[in-house]
């Protein structure tokens, strides 16, 4: 049985999604809420050890996500510490591109928690997500035309979220992953400037990017409800991305999954309709 994490997320229901039904799953809510028939739902929160056992009672293998609003690694420790308790060696963190070299980002900390003897342990280092398109820049595609980002002119080989979510189902269950840091990437390096072309082909009206200041870009993501902490970390994250750091593309994907990563024009030509223009939308 696996414990998920970050179950109703996009990394984690991927990874549902991507495991078979062989595999027991059991997923961390912050309510006891089920979400399917197939998931076995329990109360979970990170700061609350009480809900410690009921987690990870008969689980083999556990997936670690970092939730936004905690930022600082010492809060992982006590159910790392829970999970040496009932010898559960098998863990697969979600970190970030380049969190290895940023200390920075809660990532670089947390990494180290995880990456002892006590663990067999896997860390996932995505690039940026495709997914970020529908959800942090949705509404300034879909109503302005734009986004606004501080990445300058930095490439990142954006990657689909799905394909995460087969690479984390592949190393949860598979041998042969331990000790291994995968740095996932789409098949090719992008900057924000080309996203926006190809949203411009696949839309069929202009999409502009505007490389926005980190002042600014915290000011207006607060402006709408983002927490400070999270803006603070999505400034560090494209400030790695103008700085070149996220630009590498690399082959290992292709090295667990044994087929390329999703490419993003075919992204987003899946997903056109999450950015419907605003005109439309009203019809």
């Amino acid at each position: 049985m696996i414990f998920i994490t970050g179950a109703t997320g996009r990394v984690g229901a991927a990874i549902i999604a991507a495991l078979g039904p062989e595999i027991e799953v059991r997923g961390a809510l912050r309510d006891k809420t089920g979400r399917d028939g197939r998931t076995q739902w329990v109360r979970f929160d990170f700061a609350d050890p009480a809900g410690f056992a009921d987690a990870l009672a008969g689980i083999n293998a556990v997936f670690l996500m970092r939730p936004p609003q905690i930022t600082k690694a010492a809060t992982f420790a006590p159910f790392l510490a829970a999970m040496q308790e009932r010898q559960i060696r098998r863990i697969v963190m979600l970190s970030v591109a380049g969190a290895d070299r940023n200390p920075l980002i809660p990532h670089h900390a947390i990494e180290k928690l995880v990456k002892t003897p006590d663990f067999d342990w896997t860390i996932l280092r995505p690039s940026d997500f495709m997914q970020n398109l529908e959800t942090v820049h949705a509404d300034g595609i879909r109503y302005f035309n734009e986004i606004a980002v501080p990445a300058g002119n930095g490439r990142s080989a954006f990657i689909d979220v799905a394909d995460i979510g087969a690479v984390g189902a592949r190393v949860l269950v598979d041998p042969g992953h331990a000790g291994m840091a995968y740095h996932l990437t789409g098949p090719q390096a992008l900057s924000f400037g080309d996203v926006a072309a190809i949203l411009t082909e696949v839309l069929g009206r202009p999409i502009t990017y505007r490389s926005a200041g980190i002042f600014r870009f915290v000011r207006d993501q607060t402006a709408v409800g983002t927490p400070l902490s999270m803006a603070l970390v999505m400034s560090a994250l494209y400030t790695i991305q103008r700085f070149g750091g996220a630009a590498a593309v690399t082959p290992d994907l292709e090295q667990v999954l044994h087929r390329k990563p999703a490419d993003f024009r075919s992204y987003a030509a899946r997903q056109r309709g999450i950015w419907v223009a605003a005109e439309q939308a009203r019809i």
